[in-house]
């Protein structure tokens, strides 16, 4: 009895197998291409969602700072007129 094994011919010819995995190799990168750009588009609307919550920030901020002092500052007048009337 012989230890190795016998060697078998490949079903498919080897320039096949080669030509399959080429056409393999060529859709996966299309397929890579595919998604680099559909993130690409995702970050660039992240980005853009994101300027634009700053600039409504940036608009807001100012108007809620002011809404707080004028809240501080009626509650100060109150309370003095209050003190006076003691």
């Amino acid at each position: 009895m012989s230890e190795t094994p016998d060697a078998k011919a490949p079903a498919r010819p080897a320039a096949e197998i080669i030509a399959e995995i080429e056409t393999e190799r060529a859709g996966l990168d299309d397929a890579l291409t595919a998604l680099r750009g559909s993130l690409d588009e995702t970050l660039d609307a992240g980005v853009q969602r994101v300027k634009s919550a700053g600039a409504k920030a940036r608009v807001v901020g100012p108007v809620v700072a002011g809404v707080v002092v004028s809240l501080f500052a009626g509650r100060a007048i109150l309370r003095r007129r209050a003190a006076r009337k003691k």
